[in-house]
């Protein structure tokens, strides 16, 4: 009945408008949940019989059309929260290979279950997300706390040929070039090794990669206009490229009708000298999935390889393997093709293998392109003979000749940061570091880009913990505004004011929390800031008071008036020319 709910049907004649108006103000409490209810009924029921049109329409499949032939037998599963689902399959995309599409519809009551999950992870993420901010302020003055440390605790050291003894177990600072000498550096002996080794080479390595296939994935989503559901369409389709991974899974997952081949890898293996095949590189436990999206790769697993020059050094101090590996921005940022008469023109245990133009080993067929399952080898190394700056522990190096380990008679190593306090009565072990960085640069220029970088870091930092709290409050109203969905246009506003409110509330906590952390670890600092803050609120509030009790006694409108009456002097117009009147005087 419209005259019942003048609110949600404002469309009434001129002539009883006046009375729907009395109405609305009257019956606004009464209409409002009993029209909610009912309008959440009915969308409720239109989902449902949108869900049960499509699974018929999933039953017809086979009559409608014959690319629908793929459709499964049973479409809709009573445990699956109403999700409906069907696949297509299309041998003519665009990358030449197969593509499989996947429709998923979701009605209001799966929309609230996956709401309550997201919920579920909100608290997860209010609880955890204010721990982050915590670690991440104690973290950084940590972190400036070491820094300090190494302004003042390193000595300079002028000759990097000459250094003293007396410094031996101290921090030092140095500055030169990295050197090999006149050394070369080789692979391990294998028959995939090149024919001699590389001069003034800091490190060379070996990467096999593999020409394999993918899956692409997109998606996209569209949401009901009424109703709440959601349809996600996701396509699958295929594209090949090289990977340093190794062979990947021999039958793609959504496109069972797609496989890898994994060519002569195994070959390659053996003929590296090693058995056990590559790996994503990362920390022990490290997700093997998480190493491969970032093409990270360990070449000390086969068929890579890779090899670091003993007797490098910068003047007399040696530079381990340890510190060069550990500091790949520093000693591997420049990698070079190894020259092409070093690479051999055939490999034993692999006569599929070939020297390409480029200097490389492949079984590409010359003037073809690649196909799944062929395999490249690259060669390279990182040239020694470019500046480096150093603020490390000088100790005492060993020599071994027999391993290419130079005479030279200090070494660098990570220095223990022991920051004492309070006189010396209070000490914290801030652990083991060092710090390197490529190029000439003294010890003021590396403290200034060390604290630049940690600032940089602490700032990201704290944004992405800001992020998580919003989105934990966030996730914590999912469920209302999923219910919110099911209006078009309470839906928007709904979700813009959630937003506002999880916006707020994450933007407090995370202000609350980091200054309880700089109160903790910065307590001079949060101090000095509230004593200021204090100092301002305080002037203000005496000024503003000062102000009130003046207008109390002297409201502002009298004073003007009588401040304008006193300083009004006596105007004189004279006599008028005119009219010959007399002067006239006017205040």
């Amino acid at each position: 009945n419209i005259q019942h709910f003048p609110i949600i049907f404002p469309f009434h004649s001129a002539k009883s408008r006046g009375r729907n108006l009395t109405m609305v103000n009257m019956t606004t409490s009464r209409n409002i949940l009993p029209a909610l209810v009912l309008i959440l009924l009915a969308t409720l029921a239109s989902s449902a019989y949108a869900e049960n049109k499509v699974f018929d329409a999933a039953a017809l499949a086979d009559d409608i059309h014959a690319e629908f032939a793929d459709f499964p037998s049973v479409l809709y599963d009573s445990e699956s929260d109403a999700v409906g689902r069907r696949l297509q399959s299309n041998n003519n995309n665009n990358n030449g290979g197969s593509s499989s599409t996947e429709t998923t519809t979701c009605n209001l009551w799966c929309q609230i279950k996956n709401s309550l999950g997201l919920t579920i992870v909100g608290l997860v993420l209010l609880c955890i997300s204010p721990i982050l901010v915590w670690k991440n302020e104690g973290r950084h003055v940590t972190e400036l706390r070491k820094i300090d440390y190494f302004k003042n605790k390193a000595t300079v050291i002028g000759n990097v040929d000459a250094p003293s003894e007396d410094f031996t177990n101290q921090l030092v600072h140095f500055t030169g070039q990295v050197s090999v000498d006149d050394t070369s550096l080789d692979l391990p002996a294998a028959p995939l090794n090149l024919t001699s080794p590389v001069p003034n080479a800091l490190l060379v390595r070996r990467t096999c990669l593999i020409y394999q296939k993918f899956e692409n994935v997109q998606q996209d989503t569209q949401s009901a206009t009424v109703g709440g559901g959601q349809t996600t369409t996701t396509t699958y389709t295929v594209r090949e490229d090289w990977t340093p991974l190794g062979p990947q899974p021999e039958q793609l997952p959504h496109l069972p009708q797609e496989t890898n081949s994994s060519g002569i890898w195994s070959d390659l293996v053996a003929a590296s000298g090693a058995s056990e095949s590559a790996r994503p590189a990362g920390p022990e436990g490290f997700p093997p999935e998480l190493a491969a999206l970032f093409q990270t790769v360990d070449f000390n697993s086969a068929p890579h390889g890779i090899a670091v020059a003993p007797s490098a050094h910068v003047g007399e101090f040696a530079l381990s393997k340890e510190i060069i590996v550990e500091e790949p921005a520093v000693f591997q940022a420049e990698w070079v093709p190894v020259p092409s008469d070093m690479i051999p023109d055939e490999v034993e245990g692999c006569p599929d293998l070939r020297k390409d133009g480029h200097g490389n080993l492949t079984t590409v067929a010359e003037g073809e392109g690649p196909r799944n399952g062929d395999v490249m080898i690259k060669y390279e190394y990182a040239p020694a003979g470019f500046d480096a700056s150093f603020i490390v522990e000088q100790v005492l190096a060993e020599s071994d000749p027999e391993t290419g380990v130079g005479a030279h008679k200090f070494g660098v190593a990570k220095n223990r940061v022991i920051d004492e306090r309070c006189c010396g009565k209070i000490s914290d072990d801030l652990g083991v570091v060092w710090m390197v960085r490529r190029g000439r640069h003294d010890l003021g220029e590396m403290i200034q880009m060390a604290k630049e970088d940690e600032t940089t870091v602490t700032k990201i930092l704290r944004l992405v913990c800001w992020v998580l709290l919003v989105a934990a409050w966030w996730m914590l109203f999912s469920v209302i505004t999923t219910l919110l969905s099911t209006l078009p246009i309470v839906k928007q506003l709904g979700n813009f004011a959630f937003f506002l409110v999880a916006l707020i509330l994450g933007t407090s906590c995370c202000c609350m929390v980091t200054a309880v952390a700089y109160i903790r670890y910065r307590p001079l600092l949060a101090f000095i800031i509230i004593a200021i803050g204090a100092t301002i609120g305080g002037v203000i509030g005496w000024k503003a008071g000062s102000t009130a009790e003046e207008n109390a006694e002297n409201p502002p409108a009298m004073a003007f008036v009588e401040a304008v009456i006193q300083h009004l002097a006596p105007i004189d117009f004279g006599k008028d020319e005119l009219d010959g009147s007399s002067a006239v005087e006017v205040y």
